[in-house]
């Protein structure tokens, strides 16, 4: 347990799913049945993402140690000596490197993955500390963990044919930028702020005039909408009819059974609520797109009965406990 408060896990490990919906509508789209070429993508791939993800975690636990102990956040790295800080921040560098030879010769994958790298270190690093510059903070962070990611991804799925397939690789790659990159940074901003300002860190939220707010955040959430209808059109709408049809039926069991409200950036933290969208997009495309995908294929039944253990059992049980919280409140 130690180790994934170290990287953060818990911070990360949601946002998966969303890359794998990627990773899905490639072998719906291109008719790929080869189960066995379906699990490496999918290990591979993924676990190319994890990387970013913990060694973003690291680079930022090692710079923001100041701020977490004024703010009196958790912060594991605190706890370690110098020398150890150096050894975690080393291996995960290391892996990063290993997992690069197998990229080869993918030139655009090999850039777009260590760009990922980069701008975590933009974003942290106190020489830059991009986290504190406002709209280069949320845009830095939309760039290191969704856009180069998901460009990564494309790149090595398509092997590097990205002019063939522009309109869907950029879409999706911005759907996700602004979606689970922007708004969803914005989102933490302001379930955080109070630390933030404790610590004396400037973000977005707490140094940003709330007209200039309201309209960055009007403009972040209309791209993530035109990206994403864009997105679904480039691959195929009729497969999105479906799960959309589920995610209207959800939001009405919320509101109705469960008196849920919900919103786009600002948490409302005295009131069942949840973001909209964002169950869409890690429970139920990935889950419709995986039950697809087992028709066509019996053994992707395989991938489906993990995927429901790994990303939607703990989801399911966050919820349950988020209802009960509320509840109390």
């Amino acid at each position: 347990m130690t180790f994934f408060k170290h990287i953060r896990i818990g911070t990360w490990w949601f946002k998966l799913p969303p890359f794998l919906v990627l990773i899905y509508l490639y072998f719906i789209k291109e008719n790929i049945n080869d189960f066995g070429q379906e699990i490496f993508l999918v290990l591979f791939l993924i676990l190319g993402i994890i990387t970013i993800a913990v060694f973003a975690s690291l680079i930022n636990n090692y710079y923001d140690q100041e701020d977490d102990l004024i703010a009196g956040k958790e912060n594991k790295m605190i706890n370690l000596s110098q020398n150890y800080k150096y050894i975690v921040l080393g291996s995960a560098f290391f892996t990063g490197i290993i997992y690069s030879v197998f990229l080869f010769p993918n030139f655009y994958a090999l850039v777009f993955y260590w760009l990922s790298w980069f701008c975590f270190y933009m974003y942290s690093a106190k020489q830059f500390r991009l986290k504190e510059k406002t709209y280069l903070g949320v845009i830095f962070d939309g760039l290191g963990s969704q856009f180069f990611p998901t460009l990564f991804i494309f790149s090595f799925l398509y092997n590097g044919d990205i002019g063939n397939h522009l309109v869907l690789i950029i879409s999706g790659s911005l759907w996700m930028t602004f979606s689970f990159g922007m708004r969803s940074l914005i989102i933490h901003q302001y379930d955080d702020c109070d630390n933030d300002i404790k610590a004396g860190v400037s973000t977005f939220v707490n140094s940003t005039p709330q007209l200039s707010k309201s309209l960055f955040q009007g403009f972040v959430l209309f791209v993530e909408i035109i990206a994403f209808i864009i997105f679904m059109w480039a691959i195929d709408w009729q497969i999105f009819v479906f799960p959309i049809l589920m995610y209207v039926l959800l939001l009405l069991v919320f509101k109705i059974m469960f008196k849920m409200n919900f919103y786009f950036f600002k948490p409302l933290q005295s009131q069942r609520a949840r973001s909209l969208f964002f169950d869409f997009y890690i429970t139920i495309l990935p889950l419709a797109l995986l039950v697809f995908l087992t028709f066509k294929n019996h053994q992707n039944g395989i991938l489906l009965i993990v995927s429901i253990f790994l990303f939607n059992v703990p989801t399911l049980l966050n919820a349950m406990n988020f209802l009960k919280v509320k509840a109390i409140k």
